[in-house]
């Protein structure tokens, strides 16, 4: 998978947003539930035969459970998409990496300086190199001198 944006790698995650929505609602349901719970439950231990008291008390108890779980749930698809963001940040720093060291290496191949230390012995291998040009053009040019001077003294001797 190749992503060419910041939003198209962010899209294969849960927005943050979808969780605290789900959060905020449990948060809003929950004060008038205990309210309720806290009702029938003195009502329901007050009068235990009184059926309609144990019903309602054993519909907010489950309402109760049933936001326990929803609570659950979110807290758990929360630590899934946690994983799956570290999951992708890891490959995304493994690959990086790679590329450093490929981009590291290329540079050495181009010859571009990465520091100091690299810069002043690329430097004293510059002018080694131009050292040996300029000493073997010396040469070349000493020795095409001789042989111009040997060839031009032998047509003027000769004839």
């Amino acid at each position: 998978m190749e992503y060419t944006n910041e939003k198209q790698f962010m899209s294969q995650f849960e927005k943050p947003e979808i969780f605290t929505e789900k959060i905020q609602t449990l948060q809003q349901q929950l004060p008038p539930v205990l309210d309720d719970f806290n009702k029938y439950f003195v009502l329901y231990h007050t009068d235990p035969n009184y059926p309609e008291f144990e019903t309602t008390f054993n519909n907010i108890k489950q309402n109760l459970n049933n936001m326990g779980s929803s609570l659950f749930m979110v807290s758990n698809n929360v630590d899934t998409n946690i994983e799956n963001i570290n999951k992708a940040f890891k490959t995304l720093d493994i690959l990086i990496t790679r590329e450093r060291r490929q981009n590291r290496e290329l540079r050495r191949k181009l010859g571009i300086i990465e520091d100091k230390n690299n810069s002043s012995k690329e430097l004293i291998n510059n002018y080694n190199e131009m050292y040996d040009t300029d000493y073997l053009r010396n040469w070349g040019l000493f020795l095409s001198t001789i042989v111009v001077g040997v060839g031009i003294s032998k047509m003027f001797t000769s004839g």
